[in-house]
């Protein structure tokens, strides 16, 4: 613990200079930069002309970029192998610029809160921090002045929100903006502002129904959006850059807080990695932001060892996946989970990764807003992300067409939400029947769609070892565009893409760009899909080009993408009726030659795919897995029979002679009680299960039960 608080301030301060330095890693380019940013400077007044310090629109106001044109030069100034170290011109060139910034007559801001509330103090206090720590640092006006306009919507009910109490902040908003305090708190020697800036970075580290850290261990921010991936990491990044400006003081992350904290960010943050690829499904309207995937956290991971030395074995592992020293399969145990309070299913394997987000009634699909993630009208309707190497969907997002998502069924078409800010008007699900059932290891999920732009369906994903089954019934539509079920869009694989027409049949390479037939299988990147109904499928591989502004007009990344990508879709035409598709992925099949073996075993049955009941039998693994759509469903095989009284989702598993584990969870979230029975006909055996089922906050949980016969 240290003896006084003004030891802190220096640690914080320090340390945060130290870490801004560190990130010059090209000087010259800093060194050019500013160079550009003293040329244009009117150091008469310290204004930059070519920008509006009055414009205040909501989307980048053009002042923008001059708090990262002052911080820069503070940087220069004060790092040690910059040309303009310690420079006199410089030293002039930063007083008069944060004087003219910080002495309008109303500062410069933005209709969007988080401008004022986060990123114009947080880089107005670097910059003070950096010339405190100089040798020669502001002029004393200057420096008043400065001190001034961080404080300035510091109030508790000031409409910038900079304050961690505002009515307003929430998760990682309050977090940010906290960690924000505790550096003011030390720039400007307020111990009350340090204090209260550590407790309100720490205080979200808890399970909440708002915004934050959810009893599924889900983030959800703006209230029904799934965000581990963006505000998620957000959070993290503020908690664990606190931590270790306070390790070792009163104020470090310690006891439950920090086990809660540790729990998170291994599973539902690195937990959602295939090597350094972030699950795309979890990054909301981030998904639009170039290289959004890609993950750099070695700095994270070296402070989490550091935090947590208890977990320090763990986060090393997780650091040689990221960063490829092993293999992205290394360390990975097989795991199953549901997140019922987001809409969200993961069923890891060693060799590959993948995920289902299909939302209900009860959340928003994929975010929208802030001119970002304009095509993103269908995520989230049942979109599922396919990883074995990592990669497969690096930077494709410019290149996707947007009707044809991973996973869905969709009319083809995608209506474009202008001009609308985060977290308002976005589509919600359509049915309150969105869920999983999962026994930690195995799992079903299963999602309704109603109605939505003239569509309706089931959809529902049935996963094991080495099998994922999907099943599609009930698909109608009144449009007038047709509909498609897309199994996948990715980017195209090395190897090429090999088909089997029959069973009997041996593969052959595919040497066309476009294909349409029935087909009995395909083989693609390591993943092989079998086709047991044969259906009519489309194929098109094709090089596509992209611009980043097409899906996130908000800030245009010059570079266009141009890569070769694989599409591959179920047509179901125009008005369909009750229109059904099955389709069994195999993910790390191995080479070609191995769908030889797809559908020769029989090990998985497909045993109903109907409006009332989607149900499948896996042989070896002795599981059923079904869907109750209906009260009045009933599923029977040779061997069993089993009735509910709620339309539920079910796994029975048989784990020794006469031993079974029973799991149901209720995808509706409305139900306490369940009445469930079980009829094994060979032993003439009428097993009954009530059941009660958790309320919220853990409604959707599942249930399990053991039992024999």
């Amino acid at each position: 613990m240290y003896s006084n608080d003004s030891t802190l301030f220096n640690r914080i301060s320090r340390q945060l200079h130290e870490q801004q330095l560190k990130e010059q890693i090209d000087l010259h380019l800093l060194d050019k930069n500013v160079g550009s940013y003293l040329a244009t400077l009117d150091l008469s007044t310290g204004e930059w002309p070519e920008f509006d310090y009055k414009d205040h629109k909501r989307i980048n106001p053009s002042w923008i970029p001059v708090l990262e044109r002052m911080r820069l030069m503070t940087v220069a100034y004060t790092h040690p192998q910059s040309i303009y170290f310690e420079s006199e011109i410089l030293q002039q060139a930063i007083n008069k610029s944060l004087y003219f910034f910080t002495s309008q007559e109303r500062l410069p801001y933005c209709d969007n809160w988080y401008i004022q509330g986060i990123t114009r103090p947080q880089s107005l206090t670097k910059s003070l921090l950096n010339m405190r720590l100089a040798s020669r640092g502001l002029d004393p006006e200057v420096e008043g002045s400065l001190r001034t306009a961080i404080c300035i919507d510091t109030a508790v009910n000031s409409p910038g929100r900079n304050n961690p109490n505002h009515k307003y902040n929430f998760g990682a908003n309050k977090a940010q903006i906290a960690k924000g305090w505790i550096v003011m708190g030390a720039v400007l020697e307020d111990v009350n502002m340090l204090e209260l800036g550590v407790r309100e970075v720490y205080s979200p580290i808890q399970q909440t129904v708002g915004e934050g850290i959810q009893y599924d261990m889900s983030y959800d921010m703006h209230y029904g959006y799934l965000y581990n991936g963006s505000y998620g990491v957000d959070f993290m990044q503020s908690v664990v850059e606190t931590a270790m400006y306070t390790k070792g003081t009163a104020y470090a992350l310690k006891g439950q807080k920090l086990e809660l904290f540790r729990h998170f960010v291994i599973e539902s943050i690195f937990g959602l990695m295939r090597g350094s690829y972030m699950d795309w499904n979890v990054l909301g309207r981030g998904i639009s932001r170039f290289g959004a995937t890609k993950k750099d956290f070695r700095v994270v991971l070296d402070r989490l060892v550091q935090i947590d030395p208890q977990a320090r074995d763990i986060y090393g592992t997780i650091r040689e996946r990221l960063y490829g020293d092993l293999p992205a399969s290394y360390g990975v145990q097989s795991s199953h989970r549901h997140y019922w309070t987001t809409d969200y299913t993961v069923h890891k394997r060693a060799g590959y990764t993948f995920s289902i987000h299909a939302v209900s009634d009860r959340n928003f699909a994929q975010e929208i807003g802030n001119q970002e993630n304009l095509q993103g009208y269908w995520g989230a309707q049942g979109t599922t992300n396919l990883q074995l190497k990592g990669g497969e969907y690096y930077n494709i997002f410019p290149l996707w067409d947007w009707a044809r998502l991973p996973g869905t069924t969709l009319p083809d078409t995608v209506p474009i939400l202008k001009d609308k800010a985060p977290g308002s008007g976005d589509r919600r699900g359509t049915d309150s029947f969105s869920g999983g059932v999962s026994d930690s290891l195995y799992g079903v999920t299963a999602y309704v769609v109603n109605d939505d732009l003239e569509t309706s369906y089931k959809k529902s994903w049935f996963m094991f070892d080495e099998e994922i089954v999907c099943l599609g019934t009930g698909i109608s539509s009144t449009g007038d565009v047709a509909v498609n079920t897309n199994l996948n869009q990715c980017l195209l694989g090395a190897e090429g893409i090999f088909l089997k027409e029959k069973a009997n049949s041996r593969a052959v390479a595919l040497k066309s760009n476009i294909l349409k037939g029935r087909f009995f299988g395909l083989w693609h990147d390591d993943v092989g899909y079998y086709f047991p109904t044969l259906p009519s499928i489309e194929l098109s591989i094709n090089r596509r080009e992209g611009d980043w502004s097409a899906i996130r007009s908000a800030q245009q990344v010059e570079k266009k993408e141009v890569k070769d990508v694989f599409q591959l879709s179920i047509p179901h035409g125009m008005r369909p009726e009750n229109a059904t598709y099955a389709y069994i992925l195999y993910p790390g099949i191995g080479q070609p030659e191995a769908m030889q073996k797809m559908g020769k075993d029989n090990r998985v049955n497909i045993v109903c795919n109907t409006n009332s009941l989607q149900a499948v039998y896996h042989k070896k693994l002795k599981i059923h897995q079904i869907a109750f759509y209906s009260s009045d469903a009933v599923y029977e095989d040779e061997k069993i029979r089993i009735k509910t009284d709620t339309p539920v989702l079910l796994m029975l598993k048989k784990t020794s002679n006469k031993g079974y584990e029973l799991y149901v969870s209720d995808p509706t979230q409305k139900h306490g009680h369940i009445e469930l029975s079980v009829f094994f006909k060979k032993q003439n055996s009428l097993k009954q299960f009530p059941i009660d089922l958790a309320g919220k906050p853990y409604g959707g949980q599942s249930k399990g039960i053991s039992f024999n016969l």
